[in-house]
Order: structure tokens, then C-alpha cells, then sequence
């Protein structure tokens, strides 16, 4: 039983399936994933929520610098816009990259520089990665669905057991 607690939710927040993604910012696997996911979420609007769940990789540097900046746009009611452009420029990330999203979005630049450089969000963070570890996140992404791992990281594959499942 893999607890949604605070995390960010895509979708329907009553839907029977969840999948859960342990995420990498700064990691291209995570990046390529993303279309994947949101044409499971468009594909299946009221079954299907996504919960997304931080597990920054301890050698990529900005990864967990993302995390925060994604967070701190969620303070400003704008974390799944934070996390698109974040992931659509994975491979660019840094400081000024951050505060050129965060412009991008309209987000109080004050408050946000303030939210993203602080450590508020950090045992957030650690607990996300310390709940992967406890159920055998190894890498990332990983993926489980209403608390099972998933293997199967293609629309088609999903779909069927989508659809066996409700």
C-alpha cells in the first residue's frame, strides 16, 4: 500500500487506478516517459490518476534542485506546469533555467526564489525516496499501479490491464 500522502495527483483524485511514478527530473528515461503517461491520464480520464513521487538520483546534480522548484511552483498552484517544463528541458536544468520557468508561468518571483533555495521541502523529498526504497525502487522511473509494479511502459500494454482491471 503505497500512501499518496502529499504528493502531486494528475487526473481524477477519485479514480480506482493510481499509478505511482518514482521520478528522476534530470534523467532521460523519466523525460521520455512523460507522453506516455499523459496519454494513459487523456486515454482514461475518470480511471486513472497519477501520483508522482520525488526520487532525485544522487548523482545528478540539479535533480533535487528540480524537485524544489517544482514543489515551489506548487505553492503558487502551478507544480504540473513546473514538472512539463522541467522534464521537456531535462537536460538544461540550473538556477537560471528554474527562474526562466518560474517567470514563464507568472509565479510570484520572490516567493519562489525563497521557496526553491530553502530546505523546506527536503524531508519531503526524503521521504519519497526513503518509501521507494522500502518497496524496491532501485532506478528510475518506476512505476506501480494501484500499489503493484509495473513493467509495461507503453500505452498498449497499459491498456489492458487497464481495462481488465475496471
Amino acid at each position: 500500500n503505497i500512501p499518496v500522502a502529499n504528493s502531486p495527483v494528475r487526473g481524477n483524485v477519485k479514480a480506482p487506478v493510481t499509478i505511482f511514478e518514482f521520478s528522476d527530473f534530470e534523467w532521460p528515461y523519466c523525460a521520455r516517459l512523460q507522453p506516455t503517461l499523459k496519454q494513459v491520464l487523456e486515454a482514461y480520464p475518470d480511471k486513472v490518476r497519477l501520483v508522482y513521487k520525488d526520487f532525485p538520483l544522487s548523482f545528478h546534480k540539479q535533480a533535487k534542485n528540480a524537485s524544489r522548484a517544482a514543489l515551489a511552483a506548487g505553492e503558487q498552484g502551478k507544480y504540473w506546469e513546473m514538472h512539463d517544463l522541467i522534464f521537456k528541458d531535462y537536460n538544461k536544468l540550473n538556477e537560471d533555467k528554474f527562474k526562466e520557468f518560474a517567470n514563464k508561468l507568472g509565479l510570484d518571483m520572490e516567493r519562489f526564489m525563497k521557496d526553491s533555495k530553502s530546505n523546506q521541502y527536503d524531508a519531503r523529498i526524503q521521504r519519497d525516496i526513503k518509501l521507494g526504497a522500502g518497496i524496491g525502487v532501485r532506478g528510475t522511473p518506476s512505476l506501480f499501479m494501484n500499489g503493484k509494479r509495473m513493467g509495461a511502459r507503453s500505452l498498449d500494454r497499459k491498456s489492458t490491464r487497464l481495462n481488465s482491471s475496471h
